[in-house]
């Protein structure tokens, strides 16, 4: 066994595969299983992601595979340990080091939270510090967006000053690899702690609370959102849209959001008679409705940027026919999925 291979620590094959699975496998020689998973983590990861997100995916199956996902994710950091512990093990190492002190757990236990590093290595004031700290801003993060860079920061600081302070050499190498790994600390938390909100301004979710779209949406049915700038809608998109001035003067206590199906677009000509909604003279064909109008609307030009939007159930409906048409710029975006309950995904047409 070479010098390198005997002075593999197991603590910083753990650090090194928090960040990924299977980092951490390659540092300790085992090439076989740190593709397994690398591999594995990374269709775990994508299957489940894409089924939460995608239209024909199934949120249920989405749930299953990240779940899963998390259960590799702890294995693999374990596997990461026990097969360098068990592979070059001496007999003073501990699995867990108490009497003699590791660096590389006080730069674990730091990442896990920043504080309990420097308390391990019996540095209560700066621990205490920085636990505190941590603590206090991971409650104020959740009101001031700008602060979730610091807790990132102090992640980053808490462990690069773990292993500095530990009380042996530190060569030129060892500096370089605590720093890029305190650099990464910093880069994986700061994404953690942003990609919540960027998922939330590219979708979001709406529970139907009434039945004016049914039978395609029923009462409770989750719905996914896309939102964006550059949305266009189009003729059968059901989207979710705020309440113009038309519905507030319609309604004193408006909701904060609804759903209709855009029936006709900017510049077209319509008309509901008989039964039959008329585009540009032209009936629609609609098997989505529960059934047809019993009202009559004259024909008119539909202004620009301005939307006809009806519900499903048509004669069950606070829709256009109602308070007139839907200005673009209240459209937050197309519903394209339903993804609860369970018995009830499927994509929206």
């Amino acid at each position: 066994m070479s010098k390198f291979d005997s002075n593999r620590d197991p603590w910083l094959a753990v650090n090194l595969s928090m960040f990924f699975p299977g980092i951490g496998q390659f540092y300790g020689g085992n090439f076989g299983r740190g593709i397994v998973f690398l591999v594995g983590q990374a269709c775990l990861l994508t299957m489940g992601f894409w089924h939460i997100f995608a239209t024909p995916g199934n949120t249920v199956n989405g749930f299953i595979y990240l779940s899963i996902a998390t259960v590799v994710y702890l294995v693999n950091i374990l596997d990461s340990h026990l097969s360098i512990y068990y592979k070059y093990r001496e007999k003073i190492l501990e699995k867990i080091p108490r009497k003699r002190k590791n660096p590389w757990f006080a730069v674990f236990v730091s990442r896990i939270l920043p504080g309990l590093g420097h308390l391990y290595l019996q540095k209560p004031i700066i621990g205490l510090i920085l636990l505190t700290f941590t603590l206090v801003f991971l409650k104020l993060d959740d009101f001031f967006v700008p602060l979730l860079i610091v807790v990132p920061t102090v992640s980053a600081i808490a462990t690069y000053h773990s292993y500095l302070i530990f009380p042996r050499h530190h060569g030129n190498f060892q500096r370089s690899i605590i720093s890029l790994m305190a650099g990464l600390v910093f880069f994986v938390s700061l994404i953690g702690n942003y990609l919540p909100l960027l998922i939330e301004q590219k979708f979001d979710k709406f529970i139907i609370p009434s039945e004016s779209m049914k039978p395609s949406l029923q009462i409770g049915d989750m719905v996914l959102v896309t939102e964006s700038t550059n949305y266009v809608p189009q003729r059968g998109d059901i989207v979710v849209f705020t309440a113009s001035e038309a519905i507030k003067a319609q309604d004193p206590e408006p909701s904060d959001y609804y759903i209709k199906r855009v029936i006709g677009k900017p510049g077209e000509i319509f008309e509901i008679n008989n039964g039959k909604v008329y585009i540009n003279n032209r009936p629609l064909n609609e098997p989505y409705i529960a059934e047809p109008p019993q009202y009559r609307l004259n024909a008119e030009v539909i202004p620009n940027s301005s939307y006809l939007v009806l519900g499903d159930n048509r004669n069950n409906s606070f829709d256009s026919h109602f308070w007139g048409f839907l200005p673009k710029k209240n459209i937050v975006g197309k519903a394209y999925k339903i993804c609860w309950p369970p018995d009830r995904i499927q994509p929206l047409e």
